[in-house]
C-alpha cells in the first residue's frame, strides 16, 4: 500500500519474515493472518472486544437483525470518526500486541517489541500517510488503510494507489464506520485500540509483501494467508475490484456503480463491499466471528 512502510516495518521484523525454519512452520504468518490463528494485532483486539461484549446484552445488530429500513435516520455525524489519542493508550496497546503475540510467536514478539521501542511506531505511520489525506487519529481512514493493503496482498502487490482510489475508499470506509453505531458511541479509548491495531497490520502485511516481491512462491503464501483470514471475517478478497470508484464487485466496471446495494446484516457475495455498505463495522466484524465460531 505504502512502500515507505518498509522502512519502519521490516527493519526490526525480518528474522520474522525471512529465516527459513520459520518459513517452513508457517509461524511468520502469526502477526499477519486474522482471525485464523488469533495472534494478529487486529484479532487479539477483537477478541478482547467480543469478551466484553459477552458480559453484556448483545444488540439486535449484533444478532445480525437487519436494520429497519424505512426508519427516518439522523444524517450521519462524521466527527464520530475521530478520537483523541492518548500516548499511554498507545503504549499498553503496543504492549499488549507483544504480550499477546510471545504466545504464539517469541521470536516476532521479540522483534515488535524492538521495532516500538525505535520511536512512536503510529505516529511514524502518520507521518506517512499523511500525504495522502490520511488521519492517524481517524478510525474509517485506519480501516480504509487496512482494507486497502489486504487486497493489495492477496493480489501480490503493496504499490501506493492514487489519490483518487485511496479518496473512494476513504469514503466507503467513512461511511461504513459513520452507520456503525458500534463505532459513533465507542469511547476514545476503544476507537484508539480499533485504530491502532489497523495501522499495525497493515504495517506488518506490507512488509510481508515488500520482502516477498523476489520469491513468487513466498508472495503467493503471503497472499494466500491474508485472503485466508480476511475471508473469516467475511470478506472475500477476490469478489472485488480497486477501481477509482473504491471497491466494487468483479465484473463491474471503472464508471459503472454496483447495481445494488445490500442492507445490513444480509449476507452477500462480496463480503468486503457489503461490509462498507452495509455499515458493519466493528460491529459486522464481531458478528462475523461469532457467526463463524
Amino acid at each position: 500500500m505504502m512502500r515507505q512502510f518498509l522502512a519502519i516495518a521490516t527493519l526490526g521484523l525480518t528474522t520474522v519474515f525471512t529465516t527459513p525454519a520459520i518459513a517452513q512452520d508457517g509461524s511468520s504468518f502469526a502477526m499477519i493472518l486474522p482471525t485464523l490463528t488469533h495472534t494478529d494485532p487486529l484479532s487479539m483486539m477483537l477478541d478482547d472486544r467480543e469478551s466484553q461484549e459477552a458480559e453484556r446484552p448483545r444488540r439486535a445488530s449484533r444478532r445480525g437483525v437487519a436494520f429497519d429500513m424505512g426508519q427516518q435516520r439522523p444524517a450521519p455525524d462524521m466527527s464520530s470518526l475521530r478520537y483523541a489519542p492518548s500516548k499511554a493508550r498507545r503504549s499498553a496497546n503496543l504492549a499488549t500486541f507483544i504480550t499477546k503475540t510471545r504466545a504464539a510467536d517469541p521470536k516476532g514478539a521479540a522483534d515488535l517489541r524492538k521495532l516500538f521501542a525505535e520511536g512512536d511506531f503510529i505516529e511514524k505511520i502518520g507521518a506517512l500517510v499523511a500525504p495522502q489525506g490520511l488521519r492517524i487519529d481517524n478510525v474509517a481512514d485506519a480501516y480504509a488503510l487496512w482494507w486497502i493493503t489486504a487486497w493489495q496482498a492477496a493480489h501480490g502487490t503493496n504499490d501506493t494507489p492514487s489519490r483518487a482510489v485511496l479518496g473512494a475508499v476513504r469514503q466507503q470506509a467513512a461511511n461504513a464506520v459513520v452507520a456503525t453505531g458500534e463505532i459513533a458511541h465507542a469511547s476514545d479509548a476503544q476507537k484508539q485500540e480499533l485504530a491502532e491495531a489497523l495501522w499495525v497490520q497493515s504495517a506488518l502485511i506490507d512488509g510481508a509483501v515488500e520482502q516477498a516481491k523476489r520469491d513468487p512462491s513466498r508472495l503467493r503464501a503471503i497472499g494466500d494467508a491474508v485472503r485466508q483470514g480476511a475471508q473469516g471475517m467475511g470478506l472475500n478478497l477476490d469478489a472485488i475490484d480497486l477501481t477509482s470508484q473504491g471497491f466494487v464487485p468483479v465484473g463491474v466496471g471503472q464508471n459503472d456503480a454496483p447495481a445494488t446495494t445490500p442492507e445490513p446484516g444480509s449476507a452477500a457475495p462480496y463480503g468486503a463491499l457489503a461490509l462498507a455498505a452495509g455499515g458493519m463495522g466493528i460491529g459486522g466484524f464481531l458478528m462475523l466471528r461469532q457467526r463463524r465460531g
